[in-house]
C-alpha cells in the first residue's frame, strides 16, 4: 500500500512540475508576443508616416508642374 501511495505522490509531483513548466513557459511565450506585438506596430507607424510623406512629396511635385 506504502508504494502504490508513493506512486501517486510521485505522479503528482511530476504533474505538478510540468504544469509548472508549461506555465513559465507561457508567461515567456506572452512577454515575447508583446514585444513582437509593439514592433509590429512601431512598423506600422513608420510605414504609414512614409505613406504619408510620398503623398505630401507626390502632391508637391503635382503643384510644380501646373
Amino acid at each position: 500500500m506504502a508504494g502504490s501511495e508513493t506512486d501517486f505522490n510521485t505522479l503528482l509531483a511530476q504533474r505538478d512540475a510540468i504544469i509548472r513548466e508549461q506555465r513559465d513557459q507561457i508567461i515567456r511565450l506572452k512577454r515575447e508576443l508583446d514585444g513582437v506585438a509593439s514592433e509590429r506596430d512601431l512598423l506600422l507607424c513608420e510605414n504609414s508616416n512614409l505613406r504619408f510623406e510620398l503623398e505630401m512629396v507626390e502632391l508637391k511635385r503635382l503643384q510644380d508642374e501646373r
